[in-house]
């Protein structure tokens, strides 16, 4: 049997631009994630240095008035919860736009089984052409050993006479019927 020709399935990102567009968007969330996070532990590590060497605990407005000159060490606990909010904000955006595109998934991928769907049908066609064969073979064995046994010959031990399952179930004959082919 020949091996069926090499054929280019297109990506989803290639068939759908709305498709696309989410997954550059979950890429950009990904990737301003990972930035917040770092400022996160940039931020954190001041903060407990900043604790080991008792250094300023007054708010940036007070710093201010009372003359401190570190105003930016005062900010990084404000800082820091702002850098927590827009994490919490860009994860919850990251997770509808995973909503979106398993939503779209779907269309996305009728997109490309339409593009390679003659593939398809000539390969199903090939397989119900397979299975025809192999029902009506299966026919003529049956036959040969009907006639065998009719002569008085015993035929449990031609184990190459016994048939695979798919073909003695009515799944072969169900599937040409579903699939196109005579012999269902």
């Amino acid at each position: 049997m020949a091996k069926p020709a090499q054929i280019t399935i297109p990506a989803l990102v290639d068939v759908d631009a709305e498709y696309k567009d989410l997954v550059e968007r979950s890429a950009s969330l990904n990737v301003r994630i990972g930035e917040i996070r770092r400022e996160i532990a940039e931020t954190e590590a001041a903060i407990a240095a900043e604790a080991k060497t008792g250094g300023p605990r007054l708010r940036s407005a007070v710093a201010e008035l009372v003359g401190d000159a570190d105003s930016a060490a005062v900010d990084r606990r404000k800082k820091l919860r702002d850098l927590r909010h827009d994490e919490h904000n860009h994860s919850e955006a990251l997770d509808e736009i995973q909503k979106r595109i398993y939503a779209r998934r779907g269309f996305a991928s009728r997109a490309v089984i339409a593009a390679v769907q003659s593939e398809i049908d000539k390969r199903v066609g090939a397989i119900v052409a397979a299975t025809d064969v192999a029902l009506a073979t299966q026919a003529d064995l049956e036959s040969l050993l009907r006639d065998l046994e009719s002569e008085g010959v015993e035929t449990d031990a031609v184990r190459s006479a016994k048939v695979p399952f798919f073909l003695t179930n009515g799944q072969a004959a169900r599937y040409i019927s579903d699939h196109g082919g005579g012999n269902g």
